[in-house]
C-alpha cells in the first residue's frame, strides 16, 4: 500500500483538527507534524490533551474533522480505512487479543485477512514469536487467559507486526504491566526497534517513558497544542517553556544521563579492572552512576574500560567542583 513494504515510511500531519459535535473546543486543534521515516516519536502529555485521538486519526479510528494526513507520499483519507488499517499496526494497553482465539490466531489474524496462504502465517507467528522471546512451542497452541499480563503485552506487539507494516500506532502498551515488567518490556522493545526501524507513534504520559525510548519527543498540551518537539537530549538540555520543565521535573540531570551508553564515551581507563563493580557495555551512564554509589566508590569498569564519576560529569559537558568529586577521583 506505501512506497515500501515492511520498513518505516514518512508520516505528515497538517493542521488536523477533531471537534467533536456539542464540545465547546476542539480535542484536537490544528496540530502539524513531520514524523521522519524510521523514528519512534512519543506523544507526551496530561490526559484530555488529545495525544491519544491524534495518534487513532492517523489509522482513521477516529475521522478527522479537517486536515490532512500523508504517510509515504499517500493520502491517508483517500484511502479506504479497513484497507489501511491492515497495513498499520496497532497495540494498545488493554492489548485487545481475542479470548477464543490462541496465540498464533491473533497474532495471524492481519496476515489472514490480507490472504496469505497458510503455511506463510505459521512461518511468520513462529518468527515472531521468537522475536519477542516467547518460545513458539510453548505458546503457539495457549489462550491468552494462560499467559501473564507481559506475555499478553508481547503477544500484542507481535500482532501489531505481524504483516510486517511500515507504521505501528503504540497507545499505552506497557502501562497495565507492573514496574518490572514494564522495564524489561521497554528495554526487549527499545533492542526491537533498533533492528526492524519502522516509524512508530508511541503515546505515553510517562515523560521517563518518552525519554527511554522515543528518537522525538513532542510535547502536547491541551487539544495537542505542540509544546516541543525535539530529540529527548534537546528537550533536557533546553526546555521550551514552565510547561515543558514541568515534565521534566526536578532530575533533568538524571534523565540526560540516562540517555548515554557507556559504550558511546571514552572510558578513563582503557582496560577493564576486574576488583571494580562491572556494568555492561550498553548499560545507560544513570546505570553506571547507581552501581558506583550502591558501592560506595567513584570508579567502576565494564568491557570498555574504567570510568569515573568525573567521566560522567564531563559526558554531560560538565565538570564537578573540586567538593563534589570523590577522594578517589581527584
Amino acid at each position: 500500500m506505501f512506497d515500501r513494504d515492511t520498513e518505516g515510511v514518512r508520516i505528515e500531519l497538517r493542521a488536523l483538527t477533531k471537534h467533536y459535535q456539542g464540545q465547546p473546543a476542539p480535542a484536537v486543534d490544528h496540530i502539524s507534524l513531520d514524523i521522519p521515516a524510521g523514528e519512534l516519536v512519543v506523544f507526551v502529555g496530561p490526559s484530555g490533551c488529545g495525544k491519544t485521538t491524534t495518534m487513532k486519526m492517523i489509522n482513521r479510528l477516529v475521522e478527522p474533522t479537517s486536515g490532512e494526513i500523508h504517510i509515504g507520499g499517500q493520502d491517508v483519507l483517500s484511502l479506504d480505512p479497513d484497507e489501511l488499517r491492515r497495513h498499520i499496526g496497532y497495540a494498545i494497553q488493554q492489548v485487545g487479543l481475542f479470548p477464543h482465539q490462541t496465540v498464533a490466531q491473533n497474532i495471524g489474524l492481519v496476515p489472514k485477512l490480507l490472504g496469505w496462504p497458510a503455511d506463510r502465517i505459521a512461518a511468520r507467528v513462529e518468527e515472531l514469536l521468537a522475536l519477542v522471546s516467547l518460545e513458539p512451542s510453548t505458546f503457539r497452541d495457549r489462550y491468552p487467559r494462560q499467559l501473564s499480563g507481559g506475555q499478553q503485552q508481547r503477544v500484542g506487539v507481535a500482532r501489531a507486526l505481524a504483516a510486517d507494516p511500515p507504521v505501528m500506532l503504540m497507545d499505552e502498551p506497557f502501562g497495565a504491566t507492573d514496574p518490572i515488567t514494564r522495564e524489561h518490556l521497554q528495554n526487549e522493545f527499545v533492542k526491537l526497534q533498533k533492528q526492524l526501524r519502522k516509524t512508530i507513534i508511541f503515546v505515553t504520559h510517562d515523560f521517563e517513558e518518552a525519554i527511554k525510548l522515543g528518537d522525538r519527543i513532542a510535547v502536547l498540551r491541551e487539544g495537542s497544542h505542540v509544546a516541543q518537539y525535539d530529540t529527548p537530549a534537546a528537550i533536557l538540555a533546553a526546555p521550551a517553556d514552565d510547561y515543558v520543565a514541568g515534565f521534566i521535573g526536578q532530575d533533568a540531570t538524571l534523565k540526560r544521563l540516562a540517555l548515554l551508553r557507556v559504550e558511546d564515551i571514552t572510558a578513563t581507563e582503557p582496560l577493564p579492572d576486574s576488583h571494580l563493580p562491572q556494568v555492561a557495555a550498553d548499560a545507560s551512564l544513570r546505570e553506571a552512576l547507581d552501581l558506583m554509589m550502591a558501592h560506595g566508590t567513584d570508579r567502576c569498569s565494564s568491557p570498555t574500560g574504567v570510568l569515573t564519576y568525573t567521566a560522567l560529569c564531563e559526558a554531560l559537558g560538565t565538570r564537578p567542583s573540586p567538593e563534589e568529586v570523590p577522594a578517589g577521583d581527584r
